[in-house]
C-alpha cells in the first residue's frame, strides 16, 4: 500500500527495481491487456512468527506468475495489511520477504473472473534460524511516509551522518524547528509534546533540550510527527506531538556501532550502541558522552514611555555556556512463550552546566544624557542526575489476534545549582553582590495499558488507560551581601520554596476502518487531572481539578496506490506546567524580572487540516491546508514600571489563530542528487481585548535538505532553514535563517563512515523580537557567536539494522 517503503530489504529492492534491471536479469514483462472491469484485487495480512500476531510491518509483497516472472508488488502497511489491486483473472504465486525471516511463498493464488476480491487471510512468516555475522544491504527507506494521522520520517544514513543527537536530527525534520533554547516547535510554535517510544520524554529528565542533546542519534529508527494527533496520544501539546521511535532487536546475532566526534571550541561527542539477540533473549546497551560549549551575545533597547520623560535602556552583553552530559541505557527483552513477552530497561543521565555572562546596562534620556550605569557579571553552575526504570509486557491472543500491552515506568531526578552575581557601579545604591542557591527534585510514575482488537482484517478497535503521577519541589534561595556584617543574608522577598504535584488519569478509544479507497480513524480521550500547588515559603496551598474531553477524527481517500487525500481534526489541551506556575521571582537580570503565575488556567486548541500526498520510491510531495485556533492561550506578558524595569509573567491572554498552506517535497534527481524540502505560507494572529493586544502577520518558512553523490564514494549534504516572522503577544518575533553542511565518505566496505560537518555556517542564527505597547517599545537580540565545525568517525560491526537498512544501523 505504501510504495515509498519498498526498499526495506535487498530482496524487496530487487523485486521492485526498474525495468532496466529487469532487462539485465532477462525478465520479460509483457503488457497486460485485460479489461479493467474484469480485474480483481488480492488482500491479506502478514504477521511475524509462526504463532504470534505481531504485524510484519512493511513486508515486501511480490505477485508472480506461475513461471516466477514478476507481475507487480506492494508493501504491507504498519498493521501488516496489504492490497494488490487491478489483477487480471488467472493463477498466481505470492512471495513475501522481510529482513530476519524466511521467504514465504503462497502458491495457488487464483483470481477468478467473477470474484472481485481474493482474501488470503493471515500469512505467517517463520523467523530465520541462522545467526548472521554480517549483512550488507544497499537499499534505503524513503524518508517520508504519510500515515492516516501522522507523517513518519525514517532516519536514514544522511541524517545520521550529519547528526550526533536527537536535537540535531529534529531540526532537519519537515514542520519541525528549534527555538533559541533548543525546544522543538511545530510550524514555528512551541508547546510540543515529545515522546520517546510513546512515553513522555520527561521520564528521561525534566529539561527537554538537555534530554534531546544527550540522546544518541544512532538509537533512532524513525520520528513520527503528528500535527493533529489521534486520541491515542497525549492530549497535551497545543502544537502537536513528536514521537521518537528507537531501534528494536529482531534478528539473531550481534550488531552495533561506535561514533566519535571532535569539534572546535571543545565541542566533542562519543557514543556507542550494541544489540544482541539469541533464542528468546535480546539485549541492548548504549552510551553517550558529550561536551558542548556555546558563546553568545545579547542586546536590548527599550524606550520607557512612563514617568515624566521618556528614557532609553540599553543592554549589551556576552556569555558562555558549557554543558557536559552522560547518557546510558541498558535493556533486555525475553520471549516467555509464543504468546507472551516482557522487556525491561534502565536509563541514566547526568548533566553538568557552567555559565558565565557579562552585561552592561545604561539608562539615558533621549537627548543622550546618562542617568544610570552598571555592569553585572554572573557565574553559575548546575548538576543534575536522572534515573528511570521501565517494564513492558505484551500478551498476544493468537486465536483472535487481540493484543494486550502494559507499561510501568518510574523515574526520579535531582539537580542542584549555584550562581553568583557581582554588580558594579559608580552609584553606590546600584552596587551589590548576590548569591542564588537552587535545589530541585522530582519523581514520576507512568502506568499504561492498551488493548488492540482487530475486529476484521480491515477494522481495528484500540482502547487504553493511562495514569501519570508527578511530584516536584523547587527551593530557590537568594542572598545579598551585607557590607557592614561582611555576610550574605537571606532575602526572603525574592526567595521561594515551591511544591507541585499532579495526578492525571486518562482513558481513550479509537476505531480504525479501512477499505480499498477509504480510511477513517475516530477517537475520544477523557482526562481527569488534578494539580496540587504548595507555596511553602508563603504558607499557601491549593488544588485545581478539571476534566477534559479530546476528540479526534481522520479521514483518508485513496486515489491510487500512491496518491491520497486526508482530512484531520483534533482538540488539544495545554495544562500549565510547574515552571509556569512557580511564583519564584528571577532577578538574574534586575532590569528584566521574571516570575511564574499560580493562577494560570488550561489552554484549549482546535486543530484541523486537509491534505494531499503522493509519495513514490523516487520521491513525492504532501501539500496541506491547516488552521489552529486557541482560546485562553498561555503566553508571556511583559509590563513595565516607572523606573523602566520590566516584569514578565505567563498569562491567559486571549485567542491565537494560525492558518495557511504547507507542503513537503522529496525527489531523486537522477542518480546523484536527492532533495527533501518543506515550506509553508501562513497567517498568525494574537488578539486580546483585555490586554490591549491585536497582532496579525503574514509569513513564510521553509527548509531544504540536499544530498549529492560525489566521486570516490563521497556524499555531500546541505541544510538550509528559514523560520519566518510570526505574531507574538505584544509584538513580532523576527525570522531566523540557518545554513549547515556536511561531507561523508564510506570506508572499510561501508562498515565505517568519516564525515565533516559545519553548523550555522554564516552565523545567521539570530533571534530577534520587537515589542510595542502603549508604555514601551523594545528591540532585543540573542545570538550564538561560535559556529560548530567537527569531524565524526563511525564504525558499524556485526549484523545490520533489523529494519533492513544497512546504512542506518
Amino acid at each position: 500500500m505504501k510504495k515509498g517503503l519498498r526498499c526495506f530489504g535487498l530482496v524487496g529492492a530487487l523485486v521492485l527495481a526498474s525495468p532496466a534491471i529487469d532487462a539485465v536479469a532477462g525478465i520479460n514483462r509483457p503488457p497486460i491487456r485485460e479489461s479493467r472491469k474484469d480485474q480483481g484485487k488480492i488482500i491479506g495480512k502478514v504477521v511475524e512468527g509462526t504463532s504470534t500476531n505481531t504485524p510484519a510491518s512493511f513486508a515486501t509483497i511480490a505477485l508472480l506468475r506461475t513461471d516466477s516472472t514478476l507481475v507487480t508488488g506492494t508493501t504491507a502497511d504498519e498493521s501488516g495489511v496489504f492490497i494488490i489491486p487491478n489483477i487480471a483473472p488467472g493463477h498466481y504465486l505470492i512471495r513475501i520477504t522481510l529482513m530476519g525471516y524466511d521467504t514465504q511463498f503462497v502458491p495457488n493464488v487464483n483470481v477468478a473472473t467473477e470474484a472481485s476480491t481474493t482474501d488470503l487471510g493471515v500469512i505467517r512468516l517463520a523467523s530465520a534460524v541462522q545467526s548472521l555475522q554480517e549483512v550488507v544491504v544497499r537499499g534505503e527507506k524513503t524518508m517520508i511516509v504519510n500515515d492516516i494521522d501522522k507523517k513518519i520520517i525514517n532516519v536514514g544514513k544522511d541524517l545520521l551522518a550529519t547528526s550526533n543527537n536527537a536535537s540535531e536530527i529534529l531540526e532537519k525534520v519537515p514542520s519541525v524547528s528549534l527555538d533559541e533554547n533548543g525546544n522543538p516547535m511545530l510550524r514555528g510554535k512551541g508547546n510540543v509534546i515529545v515522546l520517546i517510544d510513546g512515553k513522555p520524554s520527561t521520564l528521561y529528565g525534566n529539561d527537554l533540550p538537555t534530554v534531546l542533546q544527550s540522546f544518541p542519534a544512532e538509537l533512532i529508527e524513525r520520528i513520527d510527527v503528528m500535527t493533529t494527533p489521534s486520541a491515542k496520544y497525549e492530549g497535551e501539546g497545543a502544537s502537536g506531538v513528536i514521537d521518537i521511535i528507537t531501534k528494536k532487536t529482531r534478528i539473531r546475532g550481534t550488531n552495533g556501532s561506535m561514533r566519535a566526534s571532535l569539534g572546535n571550541d571543545w565541542n566533542n561527542n562519543a557514543s556507542g550502541y550494541i544489540s544482541y539477540k539469541s533464542g528468546k533473549w535480546g539485549l541492548r546497551a548504549s552510551g553517550n558522552a558529550q561536551q558542548r560549549v556555546w558563546m553568545y551575545r545579547r542586546s536590548l533597547e527599550r524606550e520607557n514611555y512612563l514617568g515624566e520623560t521618556t528614557t532609553l535602556l540599553e543592554q549589551t552583553g556576552t556569555g558562555k555556556d558549557r554543558n557536559q552530559n552522560l547518557f546510558g541505557r541498558l535493556g533486555v527483552n525475553y520471549d516467555i512463550n509464543e504468546k507472551n513477552s516482557v522487556s525491561a530497561s534502565i536509563n541514566y543521565s547526568k548533566d553538568y552546566n557552567f555559565n558565565y555572562s557579562f552585561n552592561n546596562n545604561e539608562t539615558r534620556l533621549l537627548s543622550g544624557e546618562l542617568i544610570q550605569q552598571f555592569d553585572r557579571t554572573a557565574n553559575g553552575n548546575s548538576d543534575g542526575n536522572n534515573l528511570s526504570a521501565n517494564v513492558d509486557y505484551r500478551r498476544v491472543f493468537s486465536d483472535n489476534d487481540h493484543v494486550l500491552t502494559f507499561t510501568a515506568n518510574y523515574s526520579e531526578g535531582v539537580s542542584d545549582g549555584y550562581s553568583e552575581f557581582d554588580q558594579r557601579s559608580d552609584a553606590e545604591e546600584l552596587a551589590r553582590r548576590q548569591q542564588n542557591l537552587r535545589d530541585n527534585n522530582r519523581q514520576s510514575l507512568f502506568l499504561n495499558t492498551d488493548y488492540t482488537w482487530p475486529v476484521t482484517t480491515r477494522a481495528t478497535l484500540e482502547v487504553g488507560l493511562r495514569t501519570r503521577l508527578n511530584s516536584r519541589q523547587s527551593n530557590n534561595a537568594f542572598y545579598t551581601y551585607d557590607v557592614l556584617s561582611d555576610l550574605y543574608t537571606l532575602d526572603e522577598a525574592i526567595s521561594n520554596e515551591f511544591g507541585y504535584s499532579d495526578a492525571i488519569h486518562t482513558g481513550y478509544a479509537t476505531f480504525t476502518q479501512k477499505s480499498d479507497e477509504w480510511g477513517i480513524r475516530g477517537g475520544l480521550r477523557l482526562t481527569d487531572a488534578t494539580q496540587y500547588i504548595n507555596q511553602i515559603s508563603r504558607g499557601q496551598d491549593f488544588s485545581v481539578h478539571f476534566i477534559t474531553l479530546v476528540p479526534s477524527l481522520a479521514l483518508t481517500r485513496k486515489l491510487d496506490e500512491e496518491r491520497q487525500l486526508k482530512l484531520n481534526y483534533s482538540r488539544r489541551v495545554q495544562r500549565p506546567q510547574a515552571d509556569m506556575l512557580n511564583p519564584f521571582t528571577d532577578i538574574s537580570d534586575p532590569r528584566n524580572i521574571r516570575s511564574g503565575n499560580p493562577n494560570l488556567r488550561p489552554e484549549f486548541t482546535h486543530k484541523a487540516e486537509v491534505g494531499y500526498s503522493d509519495y513514490e520510491q523516487k520521491g513525492g510531495w504532501g501539500p496541506s491546508l491547516f488552521v489552529d485556533y486557541s482560546n485562553n492561550a498561555i503566553t508571556r506578558i511583559r509590563t513595565i514600571d516607572d523606573e523602566g524595569i520590566s516584569y514578565t509573567q505567563f498569562a491567559n491572554v486571549g485567542r491565537e489563530l494560525a492558518y495557511g498552506f504547507e507542503t513537503d517535497v522529496s525527489h531523486q534527481l537522477g542518480e546523484k542528487l536527492k532533495v527533501n524540502a518543506s515550506g509553508r505560507l501562513f497567517r498568525s494572529e494574537v488578539v486580546s481585548g483585555a490586554a490591549n493586544i491585536d497582532n496579525r502577520t503574514w509569513s513564510y518558512s521553509g527548509n531544504l535538505n540536499a544530498f549529492l553523490q560525489l566521486p570516490y564514494d563521497v556524499r555531500a549534504s546541505a541544510y538550509l532553514n528559514y523560520d519566518g516572522p510570526r505574531a507574538i503577544a505584544q509584538g513580532t518575533r523576527q525570522g531566523v535563517f540557518v545554513a549547515n553542511m556536511g561531507i561523508r565518505k564510506d570506508l572499510l566496505d561501508r562498515k565505517a563512515t568519516l564525515s565533516f560537518n559545519m553548523q550555522d555556517i554564516l552565523l545567521s542564527r539570530m533571534y530577534k523580537s520587537e515589542l510595542r505597547t502603549d508604555t514601551y517599545a523594545q528591540n532585543s537580540l540573542w545570538q550564538r557567536t561560535n559556529r560548530y565545525v567537527g569531524v565524526t568517525f563511525q564504525y558499524k560491526f556485526g549484523k545490520i539494522s533489523a529494519s533492513g537498512d544497512s546504512d542506518d544501523a
